[in-house]
Formats: structure tokens, C-alpha cells, sequence
């Protein structure tokens, strides 16, 4: 849109004390001829816009006019600029990558980065993001998605959904959209949808308010128990970044106990299966301890 495209020149032009058509012409994608015009357009709007001609010159801004880039601290430019840099790990769109290229301009004077952000690189989490760039495409655009999605118990059905609320928590991707065959409001998760397909057929975004985290008393609450394991340095990183470290004991140099307290759930079985020998439970609730032993039982008779 001219308007993003207009406020994107001033920022850059707020960095810059000259900046040629041309490359302005590179950073909008558009042409030269258009900049002329998009710099008349500022004038008119008494933005002290000027050009420069000749082979050092270009489009710049009178000095008395940068003071506005004060009204952000170069502290505020550098915290906006770290979580916009992370969200972007996570999606990208064209508004988004305006917007930090605005914030880009603002900054007063280079200096080294103090925050690195990098999220893994697993493959499918590289395909996750990419069907999470489609559908936000679609809940921009108002248009129906269509797929097929397979339930917790891996039943599969096909859907047709309005997207309203693309939603990224704990590590997972969903989408809020009201359902047309069951003409009701539900939350899929990404992971959990193929085949997905943007319909070329719009519709007109009705009331909506996001349910993603639902009321306490409407949560599942699983049961907790509490449980003491004694595992081996190697593995303290994974335990740290998972529950702290305040309730860990060392026992020599190589092992140490820590407390937890964690649901009954496979998820939490899975989790500690991924400890290997690397953790034992010392200590813990008999129920607990039962329905562990089960569970990898069965995991061992599939092989």
C-alpha cells in the first residue's frame, strides 16, 4: 500500500542523510518515476522532503526534522527490534518484514548486537512454518481453508474453516477458525492438518474472541505427582531448561537428585524415556510408578 510505502521513507530517510531514487526504488519494488512521485506526495503533506540531482545526489530529509526519531530511546528501537527479529524466526509476511524495516531505519548509530535469537532447524518444523505463513496469508485475505485434520486419536475428517486467530504456544502452532460444517468456533493444530488448501472463496469475518488459553474451570486438569530423580551431569542442561535448577541436590560430581513435579500423562512418560540411562526415579508415588512401567512395557512390545 502507498501509505506503508510513504512511512517506510520517511524512517529510512530519519537514518539517512541522502538515499538515490534508485535504491528506494529497490527497497519498494517499485520504480523510480513512482519515488518522484511518492516524494511529491510527502511535500504536499508538508514533510521537508527535498531531492538532490547529480551523480552523489538523492532524497533527503532537512535536518530540523530529524528530532522525531527521538521519540523512541535507542534502547526501545533495540528491544523492539530483538522481539520482531524472534517472531520473524517463527513466521514471516510481508507486513511484518516492513515493519522491522521501518524500525531498522530508526536506529541512530550501529552497534554490536548484544542478543543472537536462533530457533532449530528441524525439517519439520521448517514445513510447520511454512503452512503457518499460508494460513496467516488466508486470515489477512478473509479466505476459507480447506483440509483434512486428524484428531488426538488419529481419526481423520475433512474441514473447511473461516481463520481468525493464527496462535503460537509452547512450542506448537494452531489455528482458531469457525467451523462451517459444524458451524461453531474450534482450534486446530497445525501439525495435525494436511492436504491444506486456500480457497479462492471469501467470507465476511464474524464476532470473534479468542479461546486458545480456555478458563480454568473449562481446562482439562490433569493429575500431578511428585517424583525424585538422580541423574547424571550430562543431561543437567535439559532438566535445568525444563524445571530450574532450585530443587536440585548434588550427590557427587557426576550425579545430582532433582524434584519435580510433573503430570500423569505420556507426555510426561515420553519425556522421561528421552532420559535414557541417563536418569532413575528414586522416588515417587506407587500409582505413578506402575503406570510408567506399563507404558514401557508396551513401548517394548512393539519391538
Amino acid at each position: 500500500m502507498r501509505i506503508e510505502r510513504l512511512i517506510s521513507m520517511v524512517m529510512i530517510l530519519l537514518q539517512k542523510e541522502l538515499v538515490s531514487t534508485k535504491e528506494l526504488a529497490a527497497i519498494f519494488q517499485v520504480t523510480p518515476r513512482t519515488i518522484l512521485r511518492d516524494v511529491e506526495a510527502l511535500s504536499l503533506a508538508n514533510i521537508p522532503v527535498y531531492t538532490q540531482r547529480g551523480r552523489n545526489g538523492g532524497v533527503g530529509l532537512l535536518p530540523n526534522y530529524k528530532v522525531d526519531k527521538k521519540l523512541l530511546t535507542a534502547q526501545d528501537i533495540s528491544n523492539l527490534l530483538t522481539a520482531l527479529s524472534s517472531v520473524q524466526q517463527l513466521i514471516t509476511s510481508p507486513e511484518l518484514s516492513a515493519t522491522i524495516t521501518k524500525i531498522q531505519a530508526m536506529e541512530q548509530e550501529k552497534s554490536p548486537e548484544s542478543l543472537s535469537i536462533q530457533f532449530s532447524k528441524w525439517q519439520g518444523q521448517t514445513e510447520i512454518k511454512k503452512l503457518a505463513e499460508k494460513i496467516n496469508q488466508a486470515v489477512t485475505q478473509h479466505r476459507l481453508i480447506e483440509f483434512s485434520y486428524y484428531d488426538r486419536l488419529g481419526v481423520a475428517t475433512q474441514r473447511i474453516i473461516e481463520p481468525y486467530h493464527l496462535a503460537y504456544l509452547s512450542d506448537r502452532w494452531y489455528i482458531e477458525g469457525f467451523a462451517t460444517k459444524r458451524q461453531d468456533f474450534r482450534t486446530f493444530r497445525l501439525s495435525r492438518m494436511t492436504n491444506v488448501v486456500l480457497l479462492t472463496e471469501t467470507f465476511t469475518p464474524r464476532p470473534f474472541s479468542s479461546q486458545i488459553l480456555p478458563p480454568a474451570h473449562q481446562s482439562f486438569q490433569p493429575i500431578f505427582f511428585a517424583i525424585t530423580l538422580q541423574a547424571q551431569q550430562l543431561i543437567r542442561d535439559i532438566l535445568v531448561e525444563r524445571f530450574g535448577e532450585a530443587k536440585m541436590t548434588a550427590v557427587n560430581q557426576d550425579e545430582f537428585l532433582i524434584e519435580l513435579t510433573i503430570p500423569k500423562s505420556e507426555a510426561s512418560f515420553r519425556f522421561l524415556m528421552s532420559l535414557g540411562k541417563r536418569a532413575k526415579i528414586i522416588k515417587s508415588d506407587p500409582l505413578f510408578l506402575t503406570e510408567f512401567r506399563q507404558y514401557l512395557a508396551a513401548v517394548s512390545s512393539l519391538y
